[in-house]
């Protein structure tokens, strides 16, 4: 598609009777093809799970693809002898969006309909106690289940990897089973049952217990015969990714009080017409490491609007929150409220992207309710995030799970390039979001 994108773009300057110099051209074409695929790696787009719907797949080829024309643009501006041709990058970039971009989503919607007709079989075989707890976190929606307590099954097994009687794993095999996965079983013979298997075209896999509540990266080190995982850091902890975000939050934030404070100011001074001062809201919230700051925004409610009630977890359309102002329902509805945390994230309370910061009084209710809650806060909240770009902007209680599921995602696969994907994402369904 890049090929065609770029063959395309060379013959309509051709037509244009636009002078070319060819072996510029192709050098440029085949530098930006190979930043594309590299990026679209980096990205994820060769991961399944990072695409959750069709319509991601199309922000996410227009991040990729301008990753690699936005940088080559600016070096031909800034020193034009190295320019091959902006017009055809250009005419490149916006046929590729659309050829891959369409490409992708039939591709990813076939592959959808696919999955949902031909599901993974997988045994499963634990301990009863782990049985359970290990098929609900494998669980996705795709897999079908079969569970095997281990008690009594050893002889069974050994049975199988002697080749001396019928077993649990040939009816499995029968069955048509994809994968088998142990957990807990260190004395199985596990190179004849591999060996098995791959002859029967069933993969043989290992979950270990106790390790599906770790957000890290495994790595698998072989010393003398013991295997052993080392855990490595967080993706979103590591000191080169911190300092990128970091980069990224001054840059973004700098760009977005400059471009948003003619608004803000327009919004305040409706805000002091209705309702008088303060039109600046302050709320206290808990960010990284679990330290309280205060978050910015522009005042929605009526003043003391939880003087009487305390805290209450906002839940669907302001407007149906009696406690919100007229002008508090449009800035609401327009996210122009959260236009000052630029402020927050410029003082380092906050970042433009990841989890979203809460209240002291419903933080301490989720870190009783989720064992990992508190993970969150191994990085900054943000302005906006993975879980907001997927879910409603005011989930209710039950969406907690669902919604710290999403964020863990984002900590744990953070990249530079992700937080670019949800920034474009959140600007476009922000500016767009009543067409």
């Amino acid at each position: 598609m890049l090929a065609v994108a770029a063959w395309t773009a060379v013959m309509g300057a051709g037509y244009l009777n636009h002078v070319l110099d060819y072996p510029r051209v192709v050098e440029s074409a085949l530098m930006w093809t190979a930043t594309s695929v590299w990026t679209f790696k980096t990205l994820g787009l060769y991961r399944i799970s990072y695409a959750l719907d069709s319509r991601d797949e199309w922000y996410y080829v227009v991040v990729g693809l301008a990753a690699g024309v936005v940088p080559r643009l600016l070096i031909f501006s800034i020193v034009p002898a190295l320019s091959s041709s902006r017009l055809v990058l250009m005419g490149s970039f916006g046929l590729s969006v659309l050829l891959v971009g369409m490409s992708r989503s039939i591709v990813h919607h076939r592959f959808r309909i696919h999955a949902g007709r031909r599901k993974r079989r997988i045994a499963l075989v634990a301990s009863s106690s782990e049985l359970l707890p290990i098929a609900n976190a494998m669980g996705d929606g795709s897999s079908v289940l079969t569970l095997i307590p281990v008690e009594g099954t050893e002889q069974a097994i050994a049975d199988v990897l002697n080749g001396s009687s019928l077993s649990w794993y040939d009816r499995l095999r029968e069955e048509g089973c994809d994968e088998i996965i142990f957990s807990g079983m260190p004395t199985v013979r596990t190179a004849l049952m591999v060996e098995r298997a791959a002859r029967d075209r069933i993969t043989i896999g290992f979950a270990p217990p106790g390790l599906s509540l770790q957000a890290y990266r495994l790595n698998f080190l072989a010393t003398q015969r013991q295997p052993i995982l080392l855990a490595g850091r967080v993706a979103a902890c590591s000191p080169v990714n911190v300092f990128l975000k970091r980069v990224f939050d001054l840059t973004v934030g700098s760009i977005g009080v400059l471009l948003t404070w003619p608004v803000m100011l327009i919004a305040m001074i409706a805000i002091l017409i209705e309702s008088g001062r303060p039109v600046i809201f302050r709320q206290t919230r808990i960010g990284r490491d679990g330290k309280p700051f205060e978050i910015f925004k522009l005042r929605s409610m009526a003043r003391d609007a939880e003087a009487q009630c305390g805290p209450v977890w906002a839940v669907g359309d302001p407007a149906n929150d009696s406690r919100v102002t007229k002008v508090g329902k449009f800035i609401r509805k327009t996210s122009i409220d959260e236009l000052p945390q630029f402020i927050n994230v410029l003082l380092g309370n906050m970042s433009i992207v990841g989890p979203r910061p809460e209240r002291p009084t419903f933080v301490e209710r989720f870190r009783a309710e989720y064992a990992r809650y508190d993970e969150r806060h191994l990085v900054r909240p943000g302005v906006t995030g993975w879980a907001h770009v997927h879910m409603r902007r005011s989930p209710g209680m039950d969406q907690i799970g669902e919604r710290l599921d999403l964020d863990l995602f984002y900590i744990e696969n953070y990249s530079l390039l992700l937080d670019i994907f949800i920034t474009f994402k959140t600007a476009v369904e922000v500016l767009f979001q009543h067409w």
